[in-house]
Parts: structure tokens; sequence; C-alpha cells
């Protein structure tokens, strides 16, 4: 591929659902690139549109969504991709991490059985080759005996054993692309700390690009080179991690980072909150999806959809700033 080539390229996307209710619609012409070996955030509150922009990633969409725009993929169009096609693309060039192991993971099969088959299927070893890649890749992953530990269940380990099995299990086909969604979420901060610290150090050695979707800046502020904030299926500020943190340009960035908490302050102070709610996935909106929320709105606000506007090398879509 081009080194000019993104890895990943996605253009105008949008996705909807029919329902008795209307067309609900859930991404909102979505534009984003990534770079081989590039770490990318992308962060919201829960229905911003994190997921369904990973799981169209991967051709996992419900049968009834409707989709438009475009999805490339080493310069492939994936919106395009057969399903039979797919199932070679995924899992061996695009893996994924979900946020509950315990759900990912089959609590019927032992674990040796979930890595191998991947490894039989997509990098054609024969079942003796596999086991030794996945302890190996249980290695990696810092789980102690990795041998014994083919012959277990799901059931038998911690959470944080089982996300450190998801990651071999994601990383073993040396992917080009890991999504990681919200890996962590249901992990102590210690242990959360650890396995971010061990998928950044593999994708490191691996030459694997990372999209990582989390709700929590400071997850991603620790991993991640750029970061991608999401409202209401919408893109709303994009910039390089530490320029993102420090000087947020769009009003909804600037309340998220406001309303986490400040251990450096001798005294405490009071996290802020959004008043409201974000806009339902039936609402059609006139102007600024944040708007009814946001304490900075004007009239303009209300009324005209703010462009993207760019500001040093990132951007945002709010009327109040200045390119």
């Amino acid at each position: 591929m081009d080194g000019s080539t993104p890895l990943l390229m996605i253009d105008n996307l949008s996705i909807s659902y029919p329902s008795n209710k209307g067309l609900a619609s859930v991404i909102r012409n979505l534009s984003l690139n990534m770079r081989e070996t590039e770490m990318v955030g992308v962060v919201g509150e829960s229905g911003s549109g994190k997921s369904q922009t990973a799981l169209a990633v991967l051709g996992l969409l419900d049968a009834n969504a409707q989709v438009s725009g475009s999805i490339k993929f080493q310069g492939e169009e994936l919106l395009d991709v057969t399903e039979r096609k797919f199932r070679k693309i995924r899992g061996s060039k695009i893996s994924m991490v979900f946020q509950d192991p315990m759900t990912a993971l089959n609590p019927y099969l032992k674990i040796g059985k979930q890595i191998t088959e991947s490894l039989c299927l997509h990098r054609g070893m024969s079942q003796t080759q596999a086991n030794s890649e996945a302890v190996r890749w249980l290695d990696a992953v810092r789980i102690s005996s990795a041998a014994s530990r083919l012959n277990q269940y799901p059931g038998a380990l911690s959470g944080g054993m089982r996300q450190r099995v998801m990651l071999a299990m994601a990383m073993c086909t040396q992917p080009k692309l890991l999504i990681a969604d919200e890996p962590t979420t249901a992990l102590d901060v210690t242990v959360q700390s650890q396995v971010l610290k061990l998928m950044k150090e593999l994708c490191l050695e691996n030459n694997t690009a990372v999209l990582l979707i989390s709700h929590d800046l400071g997850v991603v502020a620790e991993t991640t080179q750029r970061i991608i904030v999401m409202y209401a299926g919408e893109k709303v500020e994009e910039g390089a991690t530490a320029q993102l943190l420090n000087r947020p340009l769009h009003p909804y960035t600037q309340a998220l980072l406001s309303s986490m908490p400040k251990l450096t302050e001798s005294i405490p102070h009071r996290m802020q909150s959004l008043a409201g709610q974000p806009p339902s996935a039936y609402s059609k909106i006139k102007g600024c999806s944040l708007a009814p929320r946001c304490p900075k709105a004007i009239e303009i606000c209300a009324n005209e959809v703010p462009q993207w506007r760019k500001k040093n090398a990132g951007g945002a879509t709010c009327h109040l700033i200045e390119e």
C-alpha cells in the first residue's frame, strides 16, 4: 500500500435504522482517517455512535441498517465487500477487543480452542503449531502458566485475565488494525492501567494501528496520539491528544473535561455537567445538535448547522471558533 494512503479512511458515513417510530439516525456524516501504526481515540457519552462506527468498519451492523458514505481499508471499499470476503478480513487484518470479555468469550469452549481457531483459519497453522503460538501469545500478554491455561474455561479466570486473553486472541493473527471498544470498562483502576500499557506495547511491537473507543478521556489520554470527540452521532472535534486536552475547542469537549475529577487540586472543585439530554436519534436537528444544552449557545447555533472549522492541527464543528 502507498505510504501516503491512509490505512483506514471513513468519508461522510451515515447510518440509520428504520423502525415503527420512523428513521433512527445513529451516525451523521462521519469522516476520519487513520495512518498505519497510529493510535487514535474516539470518545463520547453513551449513544454518541462510537460502537456503531466500530461495527460498521467490521461489517457487523444489523441487516436492516441503512448505510451511506464510504469506509476504505488499505484502499479497498469495505461497504462493497461480500460477507464471504469480509470473513477473511475480519480477524486477520482487522481485529477487535470487546468491552465485556465474559460475554465475548464463549463460556463453553476452552481458552485454547478459542485462540487456536483464529490461528488455524487465518494463518493456516496446524493444531500443534497453533497450540504453540497460543502459548506464546498468552505469555506475551503476561498470563502466568500459559500452557495450562489452554485447557481452562473463561469462568476460571479473573476479569483482568479474561481481557488479556481477548487481547491475545485479537493480536495473534497480527492484524494491521485493532479496534478496542471500551476494553477496560469492567476492570479496576490498577488492572485497567496494566491492560492499556500492555495493549500499547504489543501494538507498537507489531506495527498495529489502534482505534480505541472509550467514554473516558483519561483512558485515551495515556494511550493515543490523536482524539476524535463524538456527540449525537457526529464528530464535533478532532486534534492531537495533548492539544485537545489542554486547549479544547468545542463546548462539548470542554464539558467532558470539566466533568472529570482533578486529583491535583488541594480543594476539590465541583464537577460540571450539561443540563438536559442528547437529542433523540429520531430528532430532525435544525442547527447545532448541542445547542439546547450548550451554555454558550447564541441564536445562530439553534438555526444553522455548524460547518467543520480547522484550527491548528485539528478542528471542530462550532460557530463560536474562528478558522
